[in-house]
């Protein structure tokens, strides 16, 4: 017999510049941990806001440390970006792994989710990665 083991969540800051602040996901974003998801952004965001000021334009999150995400995992992200798109911040989901780029093709929130604040395009692929982006990594 196999017991439920909790398999954990993560958000670590892996760089900070004045526009930009980029966070690594690690683990399973669903019911049990999109509460935690959300505090942990937030503060993010807020300690960014008191060494910057209010100059944040994208919010980067690398997504391919995500083992899974469920509709509540869809639900807090959807809530992030409800959050930061008033402010002027774009949400950014580099790196998505097939079943997020799969959760969000079959919810139809793609474009919501990655629409920029600024009201332009920016060229992305199927998976988050930029313009150019997916020649660098694969090489």
């Amino acid at each position: 017999m196999t017991l439920h083991q909790p398999v954990g969540f993560s958000v670590t800051v892996e760089a900070v510049d004045p526009r930009t602040l980029w966070l690594a996901l690690q683990g399973v974003l669903d019911f049990e941990s999109g509460d935690e998801f959300l505090d942990v952004v937030s503060r993010a965001l807020e300690a960014h806001a008191v060494e910057h000021g209010p100059v944040l334009q994208e919010l980067h999150m690398n997504c391919a440390g995500l083992r899974l995400l469920d509709s509540s995992g869809l639900a807090a992200l959807l809530t992030l970006r409800r959050r930061t798109h008033p402010a002027g911040v774009t949400l950014c989901l580099r790196h998505r792994p097939v079943q997020l780029t799969r959760m969000l093709a079959l919810t139809g929130t793609t474009e919501y989710l990655t629409a920029r604040a600024d009201g332009t395009v920016e060229a992305v692929g199927p998976a988050g990665e930029l313009a150019g982006e997916a020649e660098s990594t694969s090489s």
